[in-house]
C-alpha cells in the first residue's frame, strides 16, 4: 500500500484519528509491512514484544493458555484496527499470544518510534488510557462468562457479536476449533449446539455462512445465567 493511502486510512483508526494529519503521514512512511500467513504467529505469550500493529486485512486473535495447556481467546482483532503491545508500557512479557487466523497484512511500528509521537499528542496518550480501559472491562466480561455462564450462552454470545443487525447473513469464517477456544469448550458440543440452535429456529446454517433467524431468543440464551 502506498503512503498516501495508509496515512489515509491510520487517520481513520481509534487512537491515531487524535493525531494531527501530517503525523499520520510520517507514520506511514516509517510503517515496517509485513504479510502473514494463516495460523502465523505475530508474538508468543511470555515474550518482550513492545510493538504496535495496524491490521489493513486479514484477521488476528489474542489468546491466552491455561496451565493445563488449554487456548482461550479473549477477543479478535479485525482489519482497521490498532493492536498495542504491552511490553511498550512496562517492558513486561506478553500475557497472551497474538496470531493470524487468516492471510493478513499489517504494518508494525517498534516502541522507538511511537513514543516520541505520544509525548508530543498529549491527547492521543489520553486516548490510549480510555481504549485499554474499555479493553479492560471487555475482558473482565469474558472471564465472567467463562467461569459463570452456560456454554449454550457463551456460544449465543459470541454468534450475537457478529450480527450487527436484527436478522442478517455473515460469513462462516470461524471453525468449530477456534468457536471452541473462545467459548471454553470442545468443537462437539459447540457443533452439537449449533444445530440445536437450527432445529430451534434461531440460525440457518450453511457450509459458508450463517444467517439469524431469532435474535430474542438468542439473547434469552445469554442471559441465563
Amino acid at each position: 500500500m502506498k503512503p498516501e493511502k495508509l496515512a489515509q486510512e491510520l487517520a481513520q483508526a481509534e487512537i491515531f484519528n487524535t493525531l494531527p494529519y501530517p503525523e499520520c503521514v510520517e507514520l506511514a512512511k516509517v510503517a515496517q509491512p509485513r504479510e502473514l500467513r494463516k495460523r502465523e504467529f505475530l508474538c508468543y505469550e511470555g515474550d518482550v514484544w513492545p510493538m504496535v500493529v495496524f491490521l489493513s486485512k486479514g484477521q488476528l486473535r489474542w489468546a491466552m493458555l491455561s496451565a493445563g495447556g488449554r487456548e482461550y481467546v479473549l477477543f479478535l482483532v479485525r482489519p482497521g484496527v490498532l493492536f498495542w503491545g504491552h511490553s511498550i508500557f512496562d517492558d513486561q512479557p506478553m500475557p497472551a499470544s497474538l496470531n493470524a487466523t487468516r492471510s493478513s497484512k499489517i504494518y508494525l511500528w517498534p516502541r522507538e518510534v511511537i513514543v516520541p509521537v505520544l509525548h508530543r499528542n498529549p491527547a492521543t496518550m489520553w486516548e490510549i488510557t480510555r481504549v485499554l480501559v474499555r479493553t479492560m472491562r471487555a475482558a473482565r466480561e469474558v472471564i465472567y462468562g467463562l467461569a459463570f455462564r452456560p456454554v449454550a450462552g457463551r456460544l449465543a454470545n459470541l454468534l450475537l457479536d457478529r450480527f450487527p443487525c436484527e436478522e442478517g447473513v455473515v460469513e462462516r469464517d470461524l471453525t468449530l476449533s477456534e468457536m471452541a477456544s473462545m467459548v471454553a469448550t470442545s468443537p462437539e458440543v459447540v457443533c452439537r449446539l449449533l444445530q440445536q440452535f437450527q432445529t430451534d429456529g434461531l440460525l440457518e446454517i450453511t457450509r459458508a455462512s450463517l444467517a439469524l433467524r431469532d435474535r430474542s431468543a438468542m439473547e434469552r440464551l445469554v442471559e441465563e445465567d
